[in-house]
């Protein structure tokens, strides 16, 4: 096992070329160093690459690990022009920008190079060829027939999310003209004898409406430009039952439902798009720097691409708005409609878990411990290769201190620290508030989507780039900023782009 095999003192560079040139796989002299199929526990911080998967021409979190592989010479030179030589899977993809404190991939390295340094195991030298941001926690052997992404059984994904996001729109944007319609059926605000609109708070047709006319607003007031606003947003708190609602609302997303409204390229009868949430939990409020953050955790089977993101659009889109609960239900339907991605800064892979497979090595395991007591009562001799099936469990109990050490410094600490300079969350709302047009109509009191609101197949009613902006008086460049988070340039696949 791999485990064992690092803890031995590298043999000498001579030594060791001649032990390992013995055989390959199949256990025949060739003169090739032998190659064994390993499983990387490894995390990262994904700022600065366009996501993990290798991508000829483009920097990825894959690409740098199978290159730090090919200089240790645990991938041989012929190998090293393509991962797939090596069958370099991965147990879940994610996006551009994207963090995990733990991933797994498995191909087939060559354990001992001959160049390994002395006193050194192959993921500590591995480590060195590596920058920081990028760390393999360890490595093990498994069964050859363990695949990282069809093995997975589930993963846990973590949404960090400050809760300035649930304040109402602000008045007299765009979108809160348009809830203020569907409130009331007048969309513009009545008018003061100077011609300025009358404030929701002193609106008798608003009084009792807590969406259009919020406590942060009166108290914030309406006139500060875009740095004045978050000043006041990163000072809310959000009280016990907003909380409460928002997490009634993310119960709704827990079962076996179709997310086609969640990722794109899907069609409501492609049965693909159903997939099973088994947990999902919204920490209570912590503060951080002057602001108040939740953690929102996502135990699934799977997850498509953009999903996560898209969940946590909807989810916030609700819980700022009076839209009920149940229209968590109505995205499952037929309807397609538009519902935005949130920003990719908060999100990272926390596990995948391969109960499955561990319980066939526990299975294994026991036959061989079987076999070995029979044949040791009855005083045969074990043959060379008795022990030589047994595999450990893959998991990553053994690796979380130093995961949690990771993820607190390269991870949590970057996500608060990117959102205390860019106001990336806050320039996500800008864009969902200064929309113009029907798509956001579902977000009515009675729960229904309105036909208006429903996209036909293909249409996609938003200029290249982002969202048009409706004609506003606010002059802060950050509206305009905030239009860069719609992009959807990330390669689309498989199941596990989240």
């Amino acid at each position: 096992m791999v485990a064992a095999a690092e803890k031995r003192e590298a043999p000498s560079e001579d030594h060791a070329r001649d032990a390992k040139v013995s055989r390959t796989d199949d256990g025949e002299g060739t003169g090739r160093l032998a190659k064994r199929k390993v499983a990387i526990f490894f995390g990262y911080c994904g700022s600065e690459y366009s996501g993990l998967q290798v991508n000829p021409g483009v920097k990825t979190i894959e690409g740098d690990i199978f290159d730090a592989f090919c200089r240790a010479g645990a991938v041989s030179k012929d190998n090293a022009v393509n991962p797939n030589k090596v069958q370099l899977q991965r147990a879940a993809r994610t996006d551009r920008g994207v963090h995990a404190a733990g991933n797994l991939l498995t191909l087939k390295l060559i354990l001992e190079p001959p160049h390994l340094p002395a006193q050194q195991t192959l993921t500590e030298y591995v480590n060195t060829l590596l920058p920081p941001q990028i760390r393999i926690w360890g490595m093990r052997r498994v069964q050859s027939a363990f695949n990282a992404r069809t093995s997975c059984d589930s993963r846990l994904y973590e949404y960090l999310l400050p809760t300035y996001v649930f304040i109402p729109p602000k008045p007299f944007s765009s979108m809160w003209k348009m809830l203020r319609r569907l409130n009331t059926g007048e969309e513009e605000a009545p008018m003061k004898e100077d011609g300025s609109p009358v404030a929701p708070w002193e609106d008798e047709a608003l009084r009792d409406n807590t969406v259009l006319n919020h406590p942060f607003w009166q108290a914030h007031g309406t006139s500060g430009d875009f740095a004045q606003d978050m000043l006041g947003k990163r000072q809310w708190r959000i009280d016990r039952p907003a909380l409460e609602r928002v997490r009634r609302v993310f119960d709704e997303y827990t079962g076996s439902h179709n997310f086609h409204n969640y990722t794109v390229g899907k069609e409501f009868r492609d049965r693909s798009a159903h997939r099973v949430m088994k947990k999902l939990t919204i920490s209570d409020p912590r503060m951080i720097h002057g602001t108040e953050w939740v953690s929102v955790q996502f135990h699934g089977q799977s997850f498509m691409l953009h999903q996560i993101r898209k969940m946590i659009g909807l989810l916030v889109l609700i819980g700022r708005t009076n839209a009920p609960v149940s229209l968590v239900a109505q995205t499952y339907g037929p309807a397609r409609i538009h519902v935005p991605k949130a920003p990719g800064l908060g999100l990272l892979l926390v596990e995948p878990f391969f109960g499955g497979y561990n319980q066939k090595v526990t299975n294994n395991n026991e036959r061989i411990d079987r076999v070995i007591a029979q044949r040791q009562a009855s005083s045969k001799p074990l043959p060379p290769d008795a022990e030589s099936g047994r595999r450990e469990h893959v998991d990553y109990q053994a690796f979380q201190d130093k995961m949690d050490t990771f993820k607190q410094t390269f991870i949590y600490d970057q996500i608060y620290k990117t959102e205390e300079e860019t106001a990336e969350f806050a320039k996500w709302l800008n864009y969902l508030d200064v929309f113009v047009g029907p798509d956001f109509e579902f977000l009515n009191p009675s729960g229904t989507i309105p036909t208006s609101a429903i996209l036909k197949v293909g249409e996609q009613r938003r200029a290249p780039g982002g969202q048009p902006k409706a004609p506003s008086t606010d002059t802060n460049e950050a509206q305009g900023e905030a239009l860069h988070s719609d992009e959807e340039g990330e390669t689309q696949g498989a199941d596990d782009d989240a």
